[in-house]
């Protein structure tokens, strides 16, 4: 883990979608965007995780100081419907519900109807829309005149974790834990993180050295004005007398718990002890 903040080096693995690769099926009618974000391989596009009622939940971090996702975030379109055209154009508008100011993107032609259409929204753009509900639309353009709309795609770009908490594990005194005081196990437990929302997740990380994660549990935020309390079974400490301890939490970003959004808060959220 990294002395401060930032996405977890085992991050960014799960699946997604290429622009390269051809879409499976066609669609019949317009569909809603998808609202996803530029990978490190060639053309490849991971989705952010959906939740209710936010809609696609972008994390203001992945645009943030240290972030690899700079100007990286896009709404992929479906060209498979009939009434898309070759040479037709497509064009972006990112709706704030509140009556702000909207984006609009360039017109896109389409030169192909197989595979997806990415059109991006910069990160100035996106910075505007922080703590907003959005309504994420594209605008068929026909050769012959006119625009339609597709059906929307509802996004919410959270605002960035204020200060984080630094974890509580019971027990320790002067970093140390008598296991033997404690034959029923013990509770870590870590404080309200300002803008943590509830389709966010939170994973506590026990470690012993030489052993790595002896323990790991993980939850989503569901009251994330509430302290958050992580029960450790005495075995996990008991048979590690004699060993030095530190535990740590990663925050998942976003909804979905996407182990692509892993956010180290850095080491000093982390509590570090002897177990005697």
């Amino acid at each position: 883990m990294a002395d401060v903040g930032g996405f977890f080096d085992g991050g960014n693995t799960g699946s997604g979608i290429s622009t390269e690769t051809a879409l499976t099926a066609k669609a019949t009618a317009l569909q809603p965007p998808l609202i996803a974000y530029f990978h490190s391989k060639p053309n490849h596009y991971l989705a952010f995780g959906t939740t209710e009622p936010e809609g696609a939940v972008i994390p203001l971090e992945i645009i943030g100081p240290g972030s690899p996702f700079i100007n990286s975030t896009y709404a992929l379109l479906d060209p498979s419907s009939p009434q898309i055209l070759i040479g037709d154009k497509l064009r972006v508008e990112w709706l704030p519900l509140d009556g702000s100011p909207s984006f609009q993107s360039a017109d896109v032609v389409v030169d192909s109807k197989d595979y997806w259409i990415p059109i991006a929204i910069p990160d100035s753009a996106l910075k505007r829309l922080v703590g907003l509900d959005v309504e994420v639309t594209f605008f068929h353009l026909p050769q012959a005149g006119g625009a339609k709309p597709s059906p929307a795609q509802k996004v919410f770009v959270a605002p960035e974790l204020g200060r984080k908490s630094v974890l509580e594990v019971e027990g320790v005194v002067n970093g140390v834990l008598e296991a033997a005081t404690y034959p029923d196990g013990v509770t870590v437990s870590l404080r309200p993180i300002e803008n943590l929302r509830a389709c966010y997740g939170i994973e506590v990380l026990w470690t012993q050295a030489p052993d790595h994660w002896v323990e790991r549990q993980r939850r989503l935020a569901v009251n994330p004005k509430q302290t958050m309390a992580f029960h450790i079974a005495p075995e996990v400490y008991q048979a590690h007398v004699g060993r030095r301890v530190t535990v740590q939490y990663v925050i998942y970003l976003g909804a979905r718990l996407s182990a692509n959004f892993y956010w180290d808060p850095g080491a000093v959220t982390e509590v570090s002890f002897d177990v005697i």
